[in-house]
């Protein structure tokens, strides 16, 4: 994919250390798209998905359902742009989605559960967004310097527990949202670092963990994103990061050129 000189972006997942431990592989996805339309607005797509760690293949659930997202929203925009981004989309996409896992497990002789993963996923365009999530992670954006949660994390009704793409009630957890705003930056994160970049008790992001990595991704030059994407790796790997968080960990950070 080129790089788009209306957005910059950096993106990131890093094992954690719990899945070190077992020797077991990370289990997040995250796949980032631009796409200029016929009219020649762009659009950026974002999708972040966290594998369950009791199921056995969730990592195969969380790439498949990101990379299909991705490319269902990209197909959707290129051929009709006027209704590609309605709330009543998100709820279609998710359907296929599940309809890919559930051939994947079927050929591999498994419950599609030993698949299961969370979705996160947020459109924009220069005057709208639109936004949905199945389970925990959080997709936080800034517009005029004013920073808020799209959606608060579900975490189901246990401890350490959450909602499933794969899971048969699915579709009634999908939370969707379509606002007409022109969004200045947004991250989108899975659950692993949830409690370092979220506060609990306001509901509200925590701005220090926020303030630097957008600083330092607006201050950056336009050439080579691989090497910012290694360095954002790196701090999610850090030894800061891992003695707050044994999980694995997804970051996607974009601000507008």
């Amino acid at each position: 994919m080129g790089r788009s000189l209306t957005w910059k972006t950096i993106k990131a997942s890093a094992i954690g250390t719990s899945h070190l431990d077992s020797q077991t592989e990370c289990q997040d996805s995250h796949k980032v798209n631009i796409v200029q339309t016929k009219d020649g607005e762009q659009h950026l797509i974002i999708a972040v998905s966290d594998g369950a760690g009791s199921a056995i293949n969730s990592s195969i659930g969380s790439k498949t359902t990101c990379g299909t997202i991705v490319s269902l929203i990209t197909q959707s925009l290129e051929e009709n742009q006027s209704t590609a981004m309605i709330e009543e989309n998100a709820s279609q996409w998710v359907k296929i989605v599940r309809d890919e896992i559930n051939l994947i497990a079927e050929k591999e002789g498994l419950e599609t559960r030993e698949y299961a993963c969370t979705l996160l996923c947020a459109v924009i365009s220069n005057n709208e967004a639109l936004f949905f999530q199945i389970g925990d992670g959080a997709i936080v954006v800034s517009k005029s310097g004013l920073m808020g949660v799209v959606f608060w994390p579900d975490n189901g009704e246990y401890a350490n527990s959450t909602y499933f793409i794969t899971d048969e009630n699915a579709i009634d957890r999908l939370r969707t949202l379509k606002v007409e705003s022109n969004i200045d930056e947004l991250a989108v994160l899975s659950d692993g670092i949830q409690n370092l970049a979220l506060i609990n008790s306001s509901k509200k992001p925590h701005h220090p963990f926020f303030d630097s990595m957008f600083n330092f991704l607006r201050k950056s030059e336009d050439a080579n994103y691989d090497d910012l994407d290694k360095k954002l790796e790196s701090f999610l790997q850090s030894e800061n990061i891992n003695s707050r968080t044994d999980d694995d960990k997804t970051l996607v950070l974009a601000t507008r050129a």
